[in-house]
């Protein structure tokens, strides 16, 4: 798909990533959640390889971790077999408390986010969050989004879209909240794959945050800031 000079151009609505770029910039949170329950069963993860699978959270996560060889040679080597339906459910049980202490240590939205988001409501712009956290998970981030008053005309959980991003409910939910016939109107900002990849997936056009500026296939365009995505 080409970039675009203006990715804005033509937009009716613009949904935003609840992790990475509207709470817990790049995932520092979410990710020594994940680091914390593998520590349990033994199995040290780096950061690197954290970031390198970063995209839907809870057990999504751990199994991205675990189809990384290394990974999935460390938990036969601890446990003498490799991961199994059973171990990742238990993985993921225990993964969830921790997901709601993550909301609670980065509960505060990013500041630059709010900035664009009221921003694009100025402009006649609705917009939107995509979140593949189950709403109960989210308690702390919600209220502290509450209170920085910031509009959103539909926020979309884990509880609404069926499956996590790549598939594109998350993506169709928004659209049929915010009454958009063509998806080509919506916009979604994302710093993984995944989320890309999903907006693809609808027809939407997706956007990779993304501070090194490289280039990502399955984005339209890739923005370094969100102030560079409102042209400023």
């Amino acid at each position: 798909m080409p970039h675009s000079t203006d990715p804005l151009r033509d937009a009716k609505a613009v949904a935003l990533s609840w992790h990475g770029v509207l709470f817990d910039r790049d995932r520092r949170a979410i990710h020594a959640a994940v680091e914390a329950t593998f520590a349990r069963w033994r199995v040290p993860v780096t950061g690197v390889e954290l970031a390198a699978t970063r995209g839907p959270t809870g057990r999504p996560h751990i199994e991205r971790l675990l189809s990384q060889p290394r990974i999935a040679e460390a938990f036969r080597a601890v446990h003498g077999r490799w991961a199994g339906d059973d171990d990742i459910a238990s993985m993921a049980r225990d993964l969830e408390p921790r997901l709601a202490d993550a909301a609670q240590s980065a509960r505060e939205p990013n500041a630059d986010a709010c900035s664009m988001l009221r921003d694009l409501h100025e402009r006649g712009l609705r917009t939107a969050v995509i979140c593949c956290t189950p709403r109960r998970l989210l308690g702390p981030q919600l209220e502290a989004l509450a209170r920085a008053g910031v509009a959103l005309d539909c926020i979309v959980t884990a509880d609404e879209a069926c499956e996590p991003a790549p598939a594109p409910w998350g993506i169709f939910e928004v659209m049929q909240q915010l009454g958009l016939s063509d998806a080509s109107g919506l916009v979604f900002v994302d710093d993984c794959p995944a989320g890309w990849s999903a907006a693809r997936n609808a027809g939407a056009r997706g956007l990779a945050f993304d501070g090194s500026g490289g280039h990502h296939a399955d984005a339209q365009a890739t923005v370094r800031s969100l102030k560079e995505l409102l042209g400023r």
